[in-house]
């Protein structure tokens, strides 16, 4: 007990901070691009971006560079933390500049809940992605996994090699949705009573559901072909699901 104590309190000890003001959330897309490993980012009812670092040499450069700053390919880290933030407008751009062979420190970033969010990683970077929270616009395409709790929507996301897990918390506005993989397993939680024009399709693999597709209900029970197209609860949003190789799930949430 006494070791593990010793290793939390370094652990919090190496962590290191790095906020951003946001000043009109509900108007701001904020980028983020080429993390790697898993990047978990959690929307919260604040005004600011909260970029954590932990591990690595975050806050404990080697000897030889004390004095120095580190020099990355890919732009200027003004963070300290390995990462470069840059404002443009309404435009927040959060770019990791760490090495892909930089996996002893990890990140993970608080985001207010109300800004749009895109993110977006290179296959190199081996990047999966886990999103709480969030009730505007989440864009993702990445080729690892994709995880989303507690969404709105709209959400676009793409994923070459990784399972893609999305629960809506409720579902809101009217514009097209797509969620696609080509290998992995897709799992959707909808609300019960979302209005939805669905599209589904797999070349390799089934779909299942617990939403009634004119069929006697089961739980979970399959649903033929590999397209099918229906208007939940009287339709509305467009949503469009599709697989390559792996089955689909869609559950009443």
């Amino acid at each position: 007990l006494l070791l593990l104590s010793l290793t939390l309190c370094a652990n919090l000890l190496l962590a290191q901070e790095h906020r951003v003001a946001v000043q009109n959330p509900k108007e701001s897309t904020v980028i983020i691009s080429d993390f790697y490993d898993k990047l978990p980012i959690e929307g919260y009812a604040g005004n600011e971006i909260v970029i954590t670092a932990s591990g690595g040499e975050f806050g404990n450069p080697p000897e030889r560079a004390k004095g120095l700053k580190a020099i990355y390919p890919g732009g200027t880290d003004n963070t300290g933390l390995g990462v470069s933030v840059e404002q443009s407008g309404n435009e927040i751009q959060i770019k990791c500049l760490a090495p892909i062979t930089h996996h002893e420190g990890s990140y993970r970033i608080k985001v207010p809940e109300s800004v749009a969010l895109r993110i977006e990683s290179g296959c190199e970077r081996d990047n999966s992605v886990e999103i709480d929270n969030m009730k505007n616009e989440v864009e993702v395409n990445v080729c690892q996994g994709i995880r989303l709790r507690n969404v709105s929507g709209p959400v676009v996301l793409s994923s070459i090699s990784g399972d893609i897990d999305v629960a809506f918390g409720q579902l809101s506005g009217s514009r097209a949705m797509s969620i696609a993989a080509i290998s992995g397993e897709v799992d959707v939680i909808l609300p019960a009573k979302a209005p939805v024009n669905l599209e589904m399709s797999n070349v390799s693999g089934n779909m299942y559901s617990d939403f009634e597709f004119n069929q006697d209900h089961q739980d979970l029970h399959r649903v033929g072909g590999n397209s099918i197209s229906a208007k939940l609860n009287g339709g509305g949003a467009d949503l469009k699901i599709t697989n390559v190789s792996g089955n689909i799930y869609l559950r009443k949430g």
